[in-house]
């Protein structure tokens, strides 16, 4: 069982954007796992890119855990970056839930493993769910009450020290997105943690400015 208080623990993955996705060039960039100990175990908020779960083991190790502590996997959104890494997290944690936001679920490849829906308010472990579609249908974020602690998941994301908006050719429903956007950006934070991008010391402040400049 891990051995830490602290509430989440980001595990940063290398990612590599071919040319012709992001520009004409091919881009390094990186997506983040988030391992939230509980009571019980380990929840895994989304599995990452297809290798991931050499890097997830060892955070596990690190923060005094094991693939057996993993009770749930829960999936922001149904993109490869944030599932591909599925399979092999299953594999290693056979027992363990898999969660996604409901329209997002025939997106997800599990193996055959069931995705159980999640909807707007709904509690897993010590997180509860807010519905952020936009970036896809069934996309999710979720909120850690207790430490005032928000995953903002593809919502928005940082490059380099700027916040921004997920680009328009990965989001389903910039509308929708931007409704999400405004929700999250009225909450009271501490903290937010983003899939893509290191952490902001200002995150709130910046998250805030950006929900209020279309």
């Amino acid at each position: 069982m891990p051995n830490s208080p602290a509430s989440v623990f980001p595990v940063v993955l290398d990612l590599q954007m071919p040319a012709g996705i992001l520009g004409p060039d091919p881009v390094t960039s990186n997506v983040h796992c988030f391992l939230v100990p509980h009571e019980s175990g380990v929840l895994l908020v989304d599995t990452g890119t297809p290798g991931s779960d050499t890097a997830l083991a060892a955070a596990l190790t690190q923060i005094g855990a094991s693939w057996s502590d993993v009770t749930d996997v829960v999936l922001t959104h149904a993109h490869f970056d944030h599932t591909a890494g599925l399979a092999a997290v299953l594999a290693a944690a056979p027992a363990a839930r898999v969660w996604a936001g409901a329209e997002d679920i025939p997106a997800v490849d599990a193996g055959g493993h069931a995705v159980l829906a999640l909807k707007d308010g709904d509690h897993i472990r010590t997180l509860t769910v807010l519905a952020t579609p936009g970036h896809t249908p069934g996309h999710v974020s979720l909120l850690d009450e207790a430490a005032s602690l928000l995953l903002v998941g593809d919502l928005v994301g940082v490059m380099g020290e700027t916040l921004s908006r997920a680009p328009g050719v990965f989001t389903a429903h910039a509308a929708a997105a931007e409704e999400s956007l405004h929700r999250v950006g009225a909450l009271e934070l501490s903290r937010v943690l983003f899939s893509h991008g290191a952490e902001l010391a200002d995150g709130t402040v910046a998250l805030k400015a950006l929900a209020d400049h279309p």
